[in-house]
């Protein structure tokens, strides 16, 4: 942490901090607390996010029994292991010290937004109104009282379930983080928030994972081999994001290449630059030659010191991402000023009338739609090389579930950053069909993939407790009202329920408006995809297949409330979200209502193809599947509710 305040002194230095501000000046306490604050926080909350994601993902969660307790049914056997126990302990206390420090934090802030100094006569007057009226000074508190109530949590939780809600928390504060900076005055501030709640994440796993690990390396003893292992894919996942999402933010923020020797903003940028690949360098070392050790000879000193070398240097990195976040960069926070209200609404100009040519060639980089593409595309991939484990048989994989996952992600990264992407914000008729390019056809071929096929296929169980791709794909309710939920019915009740409440409900507004609300809407569009599609192909929770008496009436209750809401849509609703959509002033197209009966009509054709497509399939799996094992193929939500309750003979 020393090391990281040292970083940030002096790229705070090199940006002019201690000599000139470009609001009132609020004196040096601001001046240099802001930066140091910043740091703080940034290193707090990325070791908050490591305990909780390595407590999930990656270390072992059951203790290795005891003599006595060998011989025992391993359910009987409770305990978690002191590596698993320590991680959320140490995430439980940092995340205090992050809530308190996000509290400092907009202190500091209405300080510089008043500029008054901290301890002056009419100090905190105004503070009330930052936080209550002013945005910035909402998503400051917010951020705060996030972190405060997972801290909380894990003053008692130690379930997954709970774990997960911590996490979610925690993920909410990150994201109200990152609409607090440079990114939230820029022009492309969606793009630019986009990239930084990435950049924020995947430092904050990757930093917060090394540091942890460094600590628990005595506690796990013999299982700091496969912990290691893990965390190192987790790692060259998190090196990925953070030199994807770093181009996107420099891209936003510099005018010209020039900018990076002729600005100190640039300078900062250029020295990230080289500490990531050096990181990326001591990965690779890492990879090749620590874990081999580790593995053959457990030699763990090479591990930790290693590590603790790229501890150092993520530290500086993020020195340097405190002061470039209090820096100016080249392109000014302030928008020029709109020419049109499209611009005012979206911050784009309104774009060219659509034809042929612009929707093939008309792109806008989305970084979270980026992000999830590419993302889904790799880990397919890497599953995919990998060798088939011990008593699956051996048979290949079939080319087209792979064609079908691949083109499923040129779907998503299409719909976000092409032509729909684009025309999305002004025309609620292609709002409406992005959302259904994503959730009925982006997310139905990657389902026809069969991921957690192949997950099984290639990856082994764990057996510490921890939970991996294997056991994600495994997964299924135990309670009751659980079970009933994964049911297929219920399944695609829910799948398209939640569909038709974006554009029945507020919700479309808040995703109109504010960019964390479009990442919420554009996920909730993808997840209610997914539990549309998995009983409608006949893929349970858990794996298995549905019986095709459950299909048909998912598939009808799916289609049934899918094109009622088109129906809706088309003739019985007056234009939504007037303000926004009716308030474009387009030259082309239809007007609003024109347009939004439109969206609908076209709505209510694809869910009726898509239906007659899903129901003609249905035979046809029905007998390919009569040769199989009727206890094999059973649903994961029937076998759980067939199997005997504990007491029962």
């Amino acid at each position: 942490m020393p090391w990281a305040l040292l970083w940030t002194v002096i790229a705070a230095a090199m940006a002019g901090a201690p000599v000139s501000m470009e609001l009132i000046d609020a004196g040096p306490v601001v001046r240099w607390g802001l930066p140091i604050v910043d740091v703080l926080g940034d290193l707090v909350g990325a070791a908050t996010v490591a305990c909780l994601v390595l407590a999930l993902v990656v270390l072992p969660r059951r203790a290795e029994p005891s003599a006595s307790e060998a011989g025992q049914d391993h359910a009987a056997v409770s305990r978690f292991h002191p590596a698993y126990e320590r991680a959320l302990d140490i995430g439980m206390g940092l995340a205090m010290v992050w809530s308190m420090l996000l509290v400092v934090r907009m202190v500091l802030g209405y300080a510089l937004a008043a500029g008054q100094a901290p301890f002056s006569p009419r100090f905190g007057s105004d503070l009330l109104m930052y936080i209550t009226r002013l945005e910035l000074g909402q998503y400051q508190l917010a951020g705060a009282v996030f972190v405060a109530a997972a801290s909380t949590m894990l003053i008692v939780v130690r379930s997954r379930a709970g774990l997960l809600i911590a996490l979610g928390l925690v993920f909410a504060t990150l994201v109200t983080k990152s609409m607090t900076g440079h990114a939230s005055g820029q022009t492309s501030h969606e793009a630019a928030t986009s990239a930084m709640i990435v950049h924020l994440v995947a430092a904050g796993v990757w930093l917060g994972g090394l540091v942890l690990l460094v600590l628990l390396a005595g506690r796990l003893g013999a299982r700091l081999k496969d912990a290691a292992e893990r965390f190192s894919v987790l790692a060259l996942a998190c090196y990925g994001a953070l030199a994807a999402s770093g181009i996107a933010s420099a891209l936003v923020r510099l005018s010209a290449p020039l900018d990076l020797v002729t600005t100190a903003y640039g300078w900062m940028l250029v020295l990230k630059t080289v500490l990531l690949v050096l990181l990326g360098g001591a990965g690779w070392w890492q990879r090749r030659r620590v874990l081999v050790r580790l593995r053959d000879s457990d030699r763990r000193r090479d591990f930790v010191w290693l590590a603790a070398g790229e501890v150092f240097l993520i530290a500086a990195a993020t020195g340097l991402a405190a002061a470039l976040s209090n820096t100016a960069p080249p392109v000014p926070d302030e928008p020029e000023p709109v020419a049109s209200t499209a611009e005012a609404l979206t911050d784009y100009p309104l774009p060219a009338p659509p034809e042929l040519a612009t929707l093939l060639t008309t792109w806008r980089v989305d970084v979270a739609g980026m992000a999830l593409a590419l993302g889904l595309a790799v880990i397919y991939l890497w599953v995919r090389v990998r060798r088939p484990v011990k008593d699956t048989g051996g048979r290949p994989w079939l080319v087209g579930r792979t064609s079908a996952w691949i083109v499923g992600c040129v779907v998503i990264f299409w719909a976000t950053n092409g032509a729909p992407g684009v025309y999305a914000p002004v025309q609620f008729s292609v709002h409406l069909g992005q959302h259904a390019l994503l959730a009925l056809v982006a997310v139905p071929l990657l389902v026809a993939g069969r991921f957690g096929d192949l997950v099984r296929d290639r990856i082994a169980p764990r057996s510490d407790g921890s939970a991996g791709l294997r056991e994600l794909v495994d997964w299924t309710p135990r309670s009751r009202v659980g079970q009933r939920l994964a049911h297929p019915a219920a399944l695609a009740l829910l799948g398209a329920a939640g569909f038709a409440a974006i554009y029945l409900t507020p919700a479309l507004g808040a995703g109109l408006h504010t960019a964390p609300g479009r990442l919420i809407v554009l996920t909730a569009a993808v997840l209610a995809g997914v539990a549309v599609a998995l009983p409608f192909q006949g893929r349970a929770l858990g794996g298995g297949a549905v019986a095709g008496v459950e299909r048909w009436v998912a598939l009808s209750v799916g289609t049934g409330i899918l094109a009622g809401l088109a129906l809706v849509v088309a003739l019985a609703l007056p234009v939504v979200e007037p303000d926004w959509f009716a308030a474009m002033e387009r030259t082309w197209g239809t007007d609003a209502l024109g347009d939004q009966r439109l969206g609908g009509r076209v709505l209510l054709a694809v869910v009726l193809v898509l239906a007659v497509l899903h129901g003609a399939l249905i035979p046809r799996s029905r007998r390919r599947s009569d040769g199989l094992s009727a206890d094999r193929d059973a649903p994961a939500w029937q076998r759980a509710r067939s199997a005997p309750r504990p007491g029962s003979s």
